[in-house]
């Protein structure tokens, strides 16, 4: 029987394991310094935090969320997104405020796979949770241009709106309500179904004739009370101290309940129609429908997968085995032992280094060796041995050079 991978996931390979470390390590120098420190949450949670959090008239609990019961009887989720998870975990354990979190976990939504994106995937994420000031807003999105610009995303351009408050809103989503009652028979079966449930939500459609026609919607901008057109202008000033490059879009919306103000996505236009790479904003009201105190909080979220294939490009996720700095290459049963202890030696110094142990004259060897993609290999027989001279190989101008242990280490080490 043959078996494959369930749609929508994929197997992670050397070479992009390997982008993904480098890429978390990118995030953590960037992140400690700011102040964030890591967080972890279970896999799965009770279905009804994200039913309660994320919105129920959202996609992810009304169609994506893989929703299950346990033996006990209990209604559970697997993990759709991360900032519910993070703000019940701040208030379960009584984390102090202000707190900066950051985490590396793996999401899971039931929807439609895309290039790039997938029903398993793996998200970063910076929460900045107590702290409402607009500078907050400005340092977060400039962390998040320092972060994807040092990862060498190219073409990067930044969307930013404000949604407003409790305040200002209701006045514009019945503005808003009004207009789609007038359009409802040109909307498509979504945007008809959102504008009763979130008419926010139409902005999200990729509809053309949806598209055609929001373009003459009210804008949330023109509504916005003093206090948040106030903010999103201390935002915006934030961002020219840096001279952040950016885009106002007031019809960018984000696709979650808890959202308010500020809201911001990172795009690159490399990655085409889905060229959104991490997406973020303000939600000042999620501690308090999650039953804790009114505390403001600001967070984004990107999924490493857009990250890299927008940063390194599709070779990242090909399924070549990554090189081999040092193979050695044993001639003889005498040699095989020698080059066990020899492995050891030579990756105490810091050096990568492996050993073809497979029996064979030396031209067998340097086959399997260019087929393990091997860059340079170190020739061990029964004459290396007794001289303590060893021949080193490259492997890709083919040139030889004989060498002592000493001048071989010295060698290596400063290459």
């Amino acid at each position: 029987m043959k078996f494959r991978r369930v749609k929508g996931t994929r197997d992670v390979l050397p070479r992009e394991a390997a982008a993904r470390r480098e890429l978390e390590e990118k995030v953590f120098e960037l992140l400690a310094p700011a102040g964030f420190h890591p967080v972890l949450t279970p896999t799965f949670e009770h279905y009804e935090l994200y039913k309660r959090s994320t919105g129920e008239s959202s996609d992810i609990v009304i169609k994506e969320m893989y929703r299950f019961q346990d033996m006990g009887g209990r209604d559970l989720a697997l993990r759709p997104e991360g900032t519910p998870s993070v703000m019940r975990a701040v208030l379960e354990n009584s984390i102090k405020l202000p707190a900066r979190l950051w985490y590396v976990m793996p999401m899971f939504r039931q929807d439609k796979p895309q290039k790039g994106r997938y029903r398993e995937h793996t998200q970063i994420g910076a929460e900045i949770i107590g702290e409402g000031d607009p500078q907050i807003d400005a340092e977060l999105v400039k962390i998040g241009f320092d972060l994807f610009t040092s990862i060498g995303i190219h073409e990067m351009f930044i969307e930013l709106n404000s949604i407003g408050c409790r305040e200002c809103r209701p006045g514009y989503i019945k503005k808003l309500k009004d207009f789609l009652v007038q359009h409802a028979d040109e909307l498509c079966d979504d945007c008809r179904l959102r504008a009763e449930r979130n008419p926010l939500r139409v902005f999200d459609c990729k509809q053309k004739s949806c598209q055609r026609i929001l373009s003459d919607a009210p804008l949330q901008t023109d509504y916005l009370c003093p206090g948040c057109a106030d903010h999103f202008s201390q935002v915006k000033a934030g961002l020219d101290i840096f001279q952040i490059p950016y885009e106002e879009n007031p019809r960018l919306v984000r696709g979650l309940d808890y959202y308010s103000r500020t809201v911001v996505e990172f795009k690159s236009r490399e990655l085409g129609a889905q060229d959104t790479v991490c997406g973020g904003g303000r939600y000042d009201y999620l501690m308090q429908e999650m039953g804790g105190p009114a505390t403001p909080a600001i967070g984004f979220a990107f999924g490493v997968e857009r990250a890299l294939l927008a940063s390194r490009g599709e070779d990242v996720f090909s399924s070549v085995q990554p090189g081999i700095p040092l193979l050695l290459l044993p001639l003889g049963d005498k040699a095989k032992p020698y080059c066990l202890d020899l492995l050891f030696k030579l990756r105490e110094k810091g050096i990568g280094v492996q050993a073809e142990f497979r029996s064979g004259g030396l031209s067998r060897q340097l086959k399997r060796a260019d087929s393990r993609n091997a860059e340079k290999v170190l020739i061990v027989g029964d004459k290396e041995i007794e001289s303590g001279s060893f021949i080193v190989r490259d492997m890709g101008t083919g040139e030889q050079e004989e060498l002592t242990f000493d001048e071989l280490i010295s060698g290596l080490v400063n290459t």
